[in-house]
């Protein structure tokens, strides 16, 4: 085994911890950052807010309506009793006027009556959905104090990671560097595979007594004929 086959495998060691440690604070600055479960919780909420308004406001237009009838009704009333009108034909149709006013209210405070019944509906949904809301937040919370945590055990090691990577690379020649990021890039992450039971580990290609020879002698990079990549025999 050479040395510097050696340094580009303990390189890879350090660089697939480090993929793996980026990869996870990634996912957690993702989960605290959209929760779905608060998200979804907020839109019903939010849903529930919106139709409670919207026959809040048809309550408020239905009750401002009988107001003006009522009104109405009574200065109808009040021009019935006043004794300035005498002609009968007036008073009659002063009559009719008032019953239908009283009809036309009936009809529309049996409606407020309905409407006012899906009004306490609705602001029961709306109660029972913040209520769902707090619960999830309260779960995240605790949720997110692990992940916190979680994440601040991963940047601490990710940085003692990152000091060993600088040591490493300070043995390792341009040219090996260089070679070794391209066959990362081309070999879906890994440059450098190990000799395990006479073969490739990645690809399964079987060595020559030959070609494990070379790797244990070898003063330069062996490659697997196969996949391509750096061999290692540890």
């Amino acid at each position: 085994m050479t040395s510097e086959t050696l340094n580009l495998f303990r390189l890879q060691k350090l660089d697939t911890l480090i993929d793996k440690h980026q990869l996870r604070i990634s996912e957690i600055d993702q989960a605290l950052s959209s929760d779905l479960r608060v998200k979804k919780a907020t839109a019903l909420l939010e849903k529930a807010q919106g139709q409670t308004k919207e026959i809040r406001i048809q309550l408020r237009q239905l009750e401002n309506k009988v107001e003006d009838l009522r009104i109405k009704r009574k200065t109808t009333q009040a021009s019935m009793f006043s004794g300035k009108i005498k002609n009968p034909k007036q008073l009659e149709e002063l009559q009719m006027e008032t019953e239908a006013l009283k009809r036309y209210i009936n009809q529309l405070e049996d409606e407020q009556l309905e409407i006012m019944i899906a009004f306490e509906s609705a602001e029961n949904q709306e109660q029972k959905a913040e209520k769902r809301l707090s619960q999830i937040k309260a779960v995240t919370v605790q949720e997110n104090a692990e992940m916190l945590g979680e994440r601040k055990m991963i940047e601490t090691d990710l940085k003692r990671l990152l000091r060993e990577k600088d040591a490493v690379l300070q043995s390792i020649p341009p040219e090996n560097l260089t070679l070794y990021h391209r066959l990362r890039k081309t070999k879906y992450g890994t440059a450098v595979a190990l000799v395990t039971d006479g073969g490739c580990s990645i690809c399964g290609q079987a060595l020559t007594p030959a070609d494990q020879q070379s790797i244990r002698a070898s003063n330069q990079l062996v490659f697997c004929p196969s996949c391509g990549r750096i061999l290692f025999e540890g």
